[in-house]
């Protein structure tokens, strides 16, 4: 489950509790030329109508609210790709209620709170389908790119879907982008770099960004950066990159604001500056942008603490950043700011593992994340068989925890488990209380989940060891009243039904219905007495 957007973040791109700083002391990031600079309108007229050549030039300069109310007259007189643009604003959650300026920084007594902008800026992706469908209506192939970055891909029918919607808007999008209009170079450039509605080519990726970026798209200052930064479609030019950057955060983009404030947080500008990297969040943060509101509680943590929460988070751009700035992939920091006993984890546990709701402690459950951030870190040399205080593997936090009652869920859990054995995951390490990976599955899946069970048999898994209780799997499973397909599993496995536990009972004595009974039966084990 994937969701595709052409925003072209190509570098990774509740209240936090900071301490008030001095304010006496101005930390000036942006150079004063850039801060007066006024971003132009088009030169030419592009759209059919005045006033959709008037919104576009608002929305490239980043005036949303203003360019939301252009958007509805041109609509009034026919410009079907206004509706597209009025859902893409909702989509993104780039409108305010008020359209008012927001304060992100919220003081009280000696400490400030930093304001989630999620409760101002609020993503409406109804809304935007509604829109994108009038699009369609009206014959704007610019809906379907609508539509398209609304998807989220379960499968390869999904896939085509997703491929057909975005081939079909191109080519209303390079129409306009050779007519000359600003967003479209920038969408048929993110289109070339992603491969997603055109051939995939870093370098006409980079010619049709760099023009939107000339033609004044604000989004676009952010993408070139990007290109220059990773040396993608032209050769890598840090300068160029802070120029375009600094171009961008000077008129408030968010995301300009939010990797300036990366760069000088990394130290990749020369050396580290937290104080320039938070002021640019904070920047960030009335912009609209998450993304910085969340780094801000990464900020003064060291690369280990950071790849530590962000397995926590289970966040792939953050993990990513965290390895290259020369993260030791199984540490067991415990980052700055945290109480919770962490238990000497590794991050691929961390990553693994999703804590029952009653824990202080992980984030919502999200698709495909898990997977991915457990595949980075095991590409990066992650211990697979490591051990944390309790005597636990990483195999044993994928069994235990929350369960999804979602067909996604077990897709991605059978994928992890294939992952994890891949890597050579040993299923017969025992934790400090006797127990295997097996056991666990069988414990939290409660008679469901049958494949995760599968799974783990046919990666080796021994029915037949006994915790520190002597109980068995099987017994586990005849204890918690298990369904028969589970006991018939174990069983074919080569679950012995005649083991007792150090209380001396077998499976038979735990058994509560008559059919497990019979089946233990069949097994070889003894007949209950009647």
């Amino acid at each position: 489950m994937k969701k595709l957007l052409l925003l072209l973040a190509l570098l990774p791109a509740g209240h936090l509790a900071v301490a008030q700083s001095d304010t006496t002391q101005v930390v000036k990031v942006i150079p004063d030329s850039l801060r007066q600079a006024k971003v132009p309108r088009s030169a030419k007229q592009v759209w059919r109508t005045p006033e959709m050549q008037e919104a576009m030039d608002l929305y490239i300069g980043l005036q949303f609210n203003e360019a939301y109310a252009k958007f509805r007259q041109a609509a009034a007189r026919d410009e079907a790709a206004a509706y597209y643009f009025m859902g893409r604003m909702h989509q993104y959650g780039e409108l305010r209620e008020d359209g008012a300026p927001i304060d992100s920084i919220i003081s009280s007594d000696s400490v400030a709170y930093v304001r989630n902008p999620e409760k101002f800026y609020k993503a409406d992706p109804d809304t935007a389908r509604i829109l994108f469908e009038k699009a369609l209506e009206g014959s704007s192939l610019y809906g379907n790119l609508g539509l398209a970055e609304l998807m989220t891909l379960r499968n390869d029918e999904d896939k085509q879907r997703f491929t057909r919607l975005m081939r079909s808007a191109a080519l209303d999008i390079r129409d306009m982008a050779i007519a000359g209009d600003a967003f479209s170079n920038r969408i048929l450039g993110s289109m070339y770099y992603t491969g997603y509605g055109e051939m995939e080519d870093k370098g006409y990726a980079f010619t049709y960004i760099k023009r939107a970026a000339e033609l004044n798209d604000v989004a676009a200052y952010t993408s070139l950066a990007n290109l220059y930064l990773r040396g993608e479609g032209v050769k890598e030019d840090v300068a160029q990159a802070k120029y375009w950057l600094e171009k961008g955060a000077a008129v408030g983009e968010k995301e300009a604001l939010y990797t300036l404030g990366l760069l000088y947080e990394e130290g990749n500008l020369g050396k580290v500056e937290p104080e320039k990297a938070r002021k640019l969040y904070h920047e960030a943060i009335s912009q609209g942008s998450s993304n910085a509101f969340e780094q801000l509680k990464y900020l003064n943590q060291s690369s280990d603490q950071k790849l530590v929460l962000a397995a926590i988070e289970r966040n792939p751009d953050i993990v990513k950043r965290s390895l290259e700035n020369g993260a030791y992939v199984n540490t067991v920091s415990v980052p700055n700011g945290y109480d919770f006993d962490f238990r000497l984890r590794t991050p691929l546990m961390h990553g693994i593992f999703i804590p029952l709701l009653l824990e202080d402690y992980g984030v919502i459950y999200q698709p495909d994340v898990r997977l991915q951030v457990a595949s980075q870190l095991l590409q990066a040399g992650a211990d697979v068989n490591a051990t944390d205080q309790d005597g636990k593997t990483a195999l044993h936090y994928a069994m235990s925890g929350a369960r999804i009652n979602t067909e996604g869920f077990e897709i991605e859990q059978a994928q992890l488990l294939d992952t994890l054995f891949k890597y050579k995951a040993d299923p017969n390490i025992v934790d400090n209380k006797g127990n295997t990976a097996l056991y666990y599955a069988v414990r939290f899946a409660n008679g469901t989940h049958m494949m995760e069970m599968s799974r783990l048999l046919q990666g080796g898994a021994n029915p037949n060891i006994q915790n520190l209780e002597g109980l068995t799997p099987l017994m586990l499973a005849c204890q918690l009243d298990g369904g028969n397909e589970v006991i018939v599993m174990l069983i074919n496995a080569g679950a012995d039904p005649s083991l007792r536990d150090y209380n001396g009972k077998t499976a038979m004595d735990y058994a509560k219905r008559e059919s497990v009974q019979n089946i233990l039966v069949a097994a070889g084990a003894r007949a209950p007495k009647r």
